[in-house]
């Protein structure tokens, strides 16, 4: 009988997505003692460990704040590799709000989420960064304007690892409805939303809301760093006593990129149906060329842009300065995986 490996990955896009969708890991998986299956299949029950990474044996592909949270509180992983593409970072007010750019927020009240049945309110942090950037990127901060704390009191890890659907045809609610749900109330002049699912919830309250600006266009890098990198984290347990394990999942992740990379025209249709939008909303809500940044990487840059995302944390104290990249990431598995494949590894 087969081990099973579980995996997970966020809303966004990722090469495990991909590969999800796609049906990829059965070929790599099929020789060996191991079956990849989505977390997805345990239920609401386990929807959790996709932030604590508390179950054995599990890889994780996702935003980069579950992880190093679930690292500081003393999670046994191992980070493997990571990923970084840019998204759209998306600012909205009501529709009859007279704030015509961001510039025109300056003393108003900018909501930032609070949601207090997460463990590790990674929403939170999204959109204080987001918020953050913006008023760098028109010559404010905090100081300019109210940061004001709006309870939400959703289940957004209820959705982890569902098939979403493509268009139309999904039944979920917009992820970011409750943000903007507190912004027709009147409990902030401005709300945070990111990636695809901006798209769907534009189009959920058309009439309603008006995005004001895109952290996408800045050529600022660090600006658009946003849960970003990626990180790909394995549990210890499966590093140590199963790494072809590992090696495996890698080399589904890297075939998944490279597909992506060869079939570009393609990929909007299968992020779609992962993400639960419509294939035009892929286009338009990542950098072009997006399909070719899907590769698994531990390059000394990637991990550069990994620690601004920390230094963030940091700064404001929702990450502890003992968390280090050092001790955490092991480049033997990725190597490995690029080795059997063929390829030179993306260092």
């Amino acid at each position: 009988m087969s081990k099973p490996i579980w995996y997970t990955r966020c809303t966004v896009a990722t090469a495990s997505g991909i590969a999800h969708q796609r049906g990829m890991f059965g070929a790599v998986f099929a020789d060996s003692p191991y079956e990849a299956r989505c977390l997805g299949e345990l239920g609401r029950a386990q929807a959790a460990t996709h932030s604590t990474h508390a179950l054995a044996d599990s890889i994780r592909e996702g935003g980069a704040i579950p992880p190093l949270w679930a690292r500081q509180n003393g999670a046994d992983t191992v980070l493997v590799a990571l990923t970084w593409v840019p998204e759209c970072l998306s600012f909205y007010v009501r529709a009859d709000d007279a704030a015509r750019s961001f510039a025109d927020l300056r003393g108003r009240r900018l909501g930032i989420p609070v949601r207090p049945g997460l463990e590790i309110d990674f929403m939170r942090v999204n959109a204080h960064k987001a918020f953050s950037h913006a008023l760098e990127a028109h010559g404010m901060s905090a100081g300019d304007v109210e940061l004001t704390l709006v309870d939400i009191h959703d289940d957004p890890l209820g959705i982890a690892n569902q098939d979403l659907g493509k268009g139309d045809a999904r039944v979920v609610p917009a992820i970011y409805a409750p943000e903007v749900e507190a912004l027709l109330a009147g409990k902030a002049d401005a709300v945070f939303a990111k990636n695809a699912e901006t798209k769907y919830l534009e189009r959920c309250y058309a009439g309603r809301i008006r995005k004001v600006y895109d952290l996408l266009v800045t050529d600022r890098e660090e600006w658009k760093l946003n849960a970003n990198p990626r990180v790909i984290s394995v549990s210890g347990n499966t590093a140590r006593e199963n790494p072809d394990a590992i090696v495996r999942y890698l080399q589904v992740l890297i075939r998944a990129a490279d597909w992506a990379a060869r079939h570009p025209a393609q990929v909007p249709d299968v992020m779609a149906a992962e993400l639960g939008v419509a294939p035009q909303d892929i286009v338009t809500s990542y950098e072009p060329g997006f399909e070719q940044r899907l590769w698994p990487s531990l390059s000394a840059s990637i991990q550069d842009l990994l620690r601004l995302q920390m230094r963030f944390m940091v700064q404001h104290g929702y990450l502890s300065p003992d968390v280090r990249l050092e001790g955490w990431v092991d480049d033997r598995f990725l190597k490995e995986a690029y080795r059997r494949e063929n390829l030179a590894w993306a260092a």
